[in-house]
């Protein structure tokens, strides 16, 4: 568990009930939370997540994280994630989703900036809640931030299935992006207004537990560290039929805002800093 006057944040993972190792990494440094869901078979699923770990653990220390800080961790994790494939004969990869603060937080909160970055690639998931007055996260105010990259979401954005129709015909793990992939990668960012409660997760959550029971426990459980434990209670009770890694993040603004949160996915190369007034407008109404 980490705690800044604005900040709390709690990590867990478990290896579920039906695989041999964890290949799952999670991230719970200060002002980086993220989770990576290796895959490869083997140890090259354990080494790939924990590659790319390592390097957005590293950027924890710096005082700016710029989008292109980011990227630059992102493009050191493609390329030891593919050598490793090559390495092991093979392909290894992992995905890659969170929320990273453009600065590193203050200690008494003071500097606490208006948008943060989301940052995705391949099929874990970052959600959001609202908070109510008390603290407690409002379970029908659930939010995907982030969006699958997986044949399944192509299939729905494309308008050629239902997603009642994509879960029931496409298989979950068939994804379109991942890192260590050979063609690249093209990850997602997103602006965040800093406020709620963000959930990251791996997709050993969402595959065993609902939308809706996410939420109703997240409700019921304020403090991150309570609702971690009992996310990977609810996955586990469900089947546990893959490696469960979630990291809780609840926000309190150093400012309050009556606005409603919002989202907003960045376009290439656009950095926080550059947002244009009629975007941020919009992140905030």
């Amino acid at each position: 568990m980490s705690d800044h006057p604005h900040i709390r944040a709690a990590m867990g993972t478990d290896i579920g009930k039906r695989r041999r190792n964890n290949q799952d990494t999670g991230v719970n440094e200060p002002g980086v939370y993220m989770v990576c869901d290796g895959m490869g078979g083997g140890v090259g699923g354990e080494r790939a997540s924990a590659l790319t770990a390592g390097h957005f653990k590293a950027i924890a220390s710096e005082a700016v994280r710029s989008r292109q800080v980011i990227e630059s961790a992102l493009d050191a994790s493609q390329h030891d994630v593919y050598e490793l494939g090559k390495d092991l004969g093979g392909l290894a990869g992992t995905t890659a989703t969170g929320i990273i603060l453009p600065a590193r937080p203050a200690k008494d909160g003071s500097e606490q900036a208006p948008l943060w970055y989301v940052v995705n690639v391949g099929d874990s998931r970052t959600y959001h809640f609202d908070l109510d007055e008390h603290g407690n996260a409002v379970a029908s105010s659930i939010s995907h931030i982030t969006k699958d990259h997986s044949e399944r979401q192509q299939a729905i954005d494309a308008g050629l299935m239902s997603p009642k129709m994509a879960n029931a015909t496409i298989p979950r793990n068939v994804i379109t992006q991942c890192i260590g992939a050979p063609q690249g990668i093209r990850p997602d960012f997103y602006a965040v207004v800093p406020s709620g409660r963000f959930v990251v997760c791996s997709d050993g959550l969402y595959s065993e537990v609902d939308d809706a029971e996410i939420g109703t426990i997240c409700q019921a459980n304020p403090d991150p560290k309570r609702a971690v434990e009992a996310l990977i209670r609810a996955a586990l009770k469900a089947g546990g039929d893959d490696n469960i890694t979630i990291v809780v993040v609840d926000v309190r603004p150093s400012i309050s805002c009556d606005k409603l949160w919002h989202a907003s996915k960045l376009d290439i190369g656009e950095e926080l800093e550059t947002i244009g007034d009629v975007t941020l407008d919009s992140l905030h109404t």
